[in-house]
């Protein structure tokens, strides 16, 4: 009778011990109300007001993770780039851009300069704060 005892109860802590491990293949839950970086139609923000471009169009930018790229509308012209993500460090490279001439280009290509200068980002809600280094240069929302 002694001898089941200690066998079921030295069962019964292995099952537990085992049932309650992780690995490090454990997925990472997504806080609540946080969307996903890619595939999101990205629109740029500036005091909570989203930013027009010619002809009254969001600026924004969609990021596809699977084929690393991202593209959008920068205010007149639309361009694409290559999205990397190397030991932390999150960059936009090899832009290319349409070449329509507009007016206030200059606004564009301060938008597009900072893009090129972001080297990390984070997904807040349904915000996504591109930054370099500690400096926050865009912010854009999601719907």
């Amino acid at each position: 009778m002694k001898i089941a005892t200690i066998f079921c109860t030295t069962l019964f802590a292995f099952f537990v011990a085992t049932s309650c491990s992780t690995t490090a293949n454990t997925a990472k839950l997504k806080p609540k109300g946080e969307v996903s970086l890619a595939n999101q139609n990205w629109y740029l923000v500036n005091e909570n007001d989203v930013v027009k471009g010619l002809y009254d169009k969001d600026v924004s930018i969609v990021i596809d993770e699977a084929n690393a790229t991202v593209s959008g509308f920068a205010g007149c012209n639309n361009f694409t780039a290559t999205f990397t993500k190397v030991s932390g460090v999150t960059s936009f490279v090899n832009f290319s851009e349409t070449k329509m001439a507009c007016p206030n280009l200059g606004k564009e290509k301060a938008f597009l300069s900072m893009l090129k200068n972001v080297n990390r980002y984070e997904v807040v809600g349904k915000e996504l704060h591109l930054y370099k280094g500690n400096i926050l240069l865009l912010t854009f929302k999601t719907t």
